[in-house]
């Protein structure tokens, strides 16, 4: 008979195939060997089986190893389908393959085979079906969760999206012909970004200003003390005017003078996402108020503006004081260390009354004098918004101390007041403590009076607020052992520091300081002119002087002196005979 070819697909589906009986040439048998010791190796067999297709070498010339497609219809074919001595003439049974996952989860060796089969020769492609038909193939539904689809795509369009900008950078820094600046380009896409003192010039301004065109990340953006002046102040202004997303800007000490103020209220009337700006320090002068006044009118997003620390005067001040008497939308505005004297602290003050929106107002520094401050406390008579207001170092006296306490007296908006650095004297800040204490309208949170001189009834007043509002917070200056006003001339002092743990030694201190007579308190309490009261009336006495002493103590050392007295407080000149008749306490 002639040898056919048998092709491996028939050969796996149950043709047979008829073996040459000539013997193998020593080649063709060396290299079956190797090819079943790759097999070994790969792990295609079980340990049984090693040894059974070792001692079956095949003497087939057909093709050693089934075909992709062959190997393909044997994994999908389960089983109970193709047995490994299923009849050489029988066909495979088709199945569809299954819409879920087909998972191998079971490898079963080998069983007993009959000595008839172990003595035929078989062909590789007979002993490779054997050894698939011991695989168990199992169905299993899979179930799929979200995060199975989660990928790096987005975070890749992220990083795609930062080098787009960082190059963009790049390509205007070198167009500006301008060194790159490493910091900005590590925080380009951070919220907020602080560049101060970073020594940028008018042309690293230009390049940041044009890389920050677009982006829609960044929402604080300090760039204080760079020296950028007006060409680079403009720069940042045009930046503001397209870009919206920011809301708060830092340009102090940025040299911008008043070229620079018109790019900025420019802007201003431009940009509608804008709401905090600090211009701290940039040599403007009155010049510049003018612009500014007419931000102030038109604007109606910004919140919060800092003019400290530039060359506005009286003029400058006037123009502004118009501003904020129409302005409805501020809430703050800083003012300090300029040059507005006495008539811009009035021409301020009269913008204050018409002004319903502002909430703290900074005109530290500024020189007011007696006159400013005196017309700061009228307009508090009249505002009802302001919550804070500072007035530290402005040479303000003893007369703005008494007025700013009758505002206190009768306003309930103000949190805050700060008059420290002010020749206030010990006398107007016990008018400013006391006035604090005895009215029940009052609001105020904090008393600052930083560098001025108090004395003891001070302590004792701000020691009795601070019990009926703990939260309350005073700030003074060094403690003196007496008042230093015209008035405190004579009065003996107090020693401050010395420790006030006896009532008698309290109720000794503060009738010095008032100068009361307790003798006339408690004479309306001895209509019998004996000189002596009752325990109960005692203490009604003390409690009428309002000395700060601890209760408990005073009430158990007046009524342990009464129980030396016959159960009553002796407070006359006793004769001799009344003290020889007074019990000896044990």
């Amino acid at each position: 008979m002639e040898d056919e070819e048998v092709s491996p697909l028939q050969t796996l589906s149950g043709t047979q195939t008829e073996h040459s009986d000539a013997e193998p040439s020593p080649k063709e048998e060396q290299e079956a060997i190797q090819e079943e010791d790759t097999l070994v190796d790969n792990g295609a067999t079980g340990g049984a089986d090693v040894a059974a297709i070792a001692t079956s070498r095949p003497e087939s010339k057909g093709p050693r190893m089934p075909t992709l497609q062959s190997r393909a219809a044997l994994a999908r074919t389960p089983s109970h389908v193709m047995s490994p001595r299923q009849a050489d003439d029988s066909e495979v049974v088709q199945h569809p393959e299954p819409e879920s996952q087909v998972l191998i989860t079971e490898v079963q060796p080998d069983v007993d085979v009959s000595e008839e089969e172990s003595e035929e020769p078989a062909s590789d492609e007979q002993s490779l079906r054997d050894f698939i038909g011991q695989i168990t193939i199992e169905t299993v539904e899979t179930k799929t969760a979200d995060e199975d689809f989660d990928t790096d795509l987005e975070n890749e369009d992220d990083d795609e999206e930062e080098d787009k900008v960082r190059g963009y950078y790049h390509t205007v820094c070198h167009q500006l012909n301008v060194v790159p600046v490493s910091y900005f380009l590590r925080h380009i896409n951070d919220p907020v970004i602080t560049m101060r003192y970073h020594g940028l010039d008018p042309a690293s301004t230009m390049a940041i200003a044009l890389a920050l065109k677009d982006n829609i990340t960044v929402e604080r953006l300090d760039l204080g003390g760079n020296w950028m002046s007006p060409e680079g102040g403009m720069a940042i202004c045009r930046l503001l005017e397209e870009n919206d997303y920011i809301t708060e800007m830092g340009l102090a000490e940025n040299k911008l003078g008043n070229a620079g103020a018109e790019y900025v209220c420019r802007m201003l009337l431009a940009n509608g996402g804008l709401r905090k700006l600090n211009l701290m320090g940039n040599e403007f002068d009155d010049k510049a108020a003018q612009f500014f006044a007419e931000a102030l009118e038109n604007n109606k997003y910004l919140r919060e503006l800092d003019l400290s620390h530039n060359r506005f005067t009286e003029i400058g001040a006037d123009i502004i004081g118009q501003a904020l008497g129409v302005n409805e939308n501020l809430d703050v505005l800083d003012l300090s260390w300029n040059m507005l004297r006495h008539n811009g602290g009035a021409a301020i003050a009269r913008g204050l009354k018409e002004n319903v929106r502002l909430k703290v107002l900074n005109l530290s520094w500024n020189g007011l004098g007696q006159e400013g401050g005196a017309a700061v406390a009228d307009a508090l008579m009249v505002n009802q918004a302001l919550t804070e207001l500072d007035l530290t170092g402005n040479r303000l006296s003893l007369d703005t101390a008494k007025r700013m306490a009758k505002v206190l007296a009768g306003n309930d908006t103000i949190k805050i007041l700060k008059m420290g650095d002010n020749l206030l004297t010990s006398a107007g800040a016990i008018a400013l403590m006391t006035a604090v204490n005895s009215s029940d309208s009052c609001e105020l949170e904090e008393l600052d009076l930083t560098d001025v001189e108090v004395e003891y009834e001070f302590l004792r007043v701000a020691e009795d607020t601070k019990m009926k509002r703990p939260n309350f917070v005073v700030k003074h200056g060094p403690v003196m052992r007496a008042g230093n006003t015209l008035d405190d001339l004579g009065k003996p002092g107090i020693d401050p520091f010395k420790k006030k743990k006896e009532p008698v030694v309290i109720l000794n201190e503060h009738i010095v300081v008032n100068d009361l007579r307790l003798v006339d308190i408690l004479q309306r309490y001895d209509p019998s002119g004996a000189f002596s009261v009752t325990p109960e009336d005692f203490l009604t006495a003390l409690e009428e002087l309002a000395v700060p002493f601890d209760k408990e103590k005073l009430k158990e050392a007046v009524y342990r002196q009464a129980a030396n007295q016959s159960g009553r407080i002796y407070f006359g000149d006793l004769s001799s005979q009344q003290k020889e008749d007074m019990p000896v306490p044990s």
